[in-house]
């Protein structure tokens, strides 16, 4: 008895844990915004990390409300992507202040227009 309620929950576990894949897109471009913010603002390792991981959840946040809502409109698309920048802003504010998230998020703005026109 103890077996088989071991194996169902393992089973549930396994189908209630599935790790996020991120793609090479994603990444890439979480590198690209706090590569570009920790060189301006000259951040520490740590710092960059964060920045990184902010960024990397902002840009697979919007991809997957996107896909998951079937969003083709620009307009209803730039709605995500405007809910995703403000939780992204908040994020940073927790752990730079105000100030420097403003900052860091006009910096990722900075970056992805300048990736844009390569």
């Amino acid at each position: 008895m103890k077996k088989i309620v071991f194996f169902v929950a393992v089973i549930a576990f396994s189908f209630c844990a599935q790790a996020q894949d991120y793609t090479k897109f994603q990444m890439n471009r979480a590198t690209m915004f706090s590569t570009y913010i920790a060189e301006k603002m000259e951040l520490n390792e740590t710092q960059q990390q964060f920045v990184y991981d902010v960024m990397l959840a902002r840009v697979y946040n919007s991809n997957a409300t996107i896909k998951a809502q079937n969003l083709t409109a620009q307009a209803d698309k730039q709605a995500v992507y405007k809910s995703e920048y403000k939780k992204a802003q908040e994020k940073l504010a927790a752990e730079f202040g105000a100030k420097d998230a403003r900052k860091m998020m006009t910096l990722s703005n900075e970056a992805r227009k300048n990736a844009e026109n390569k």
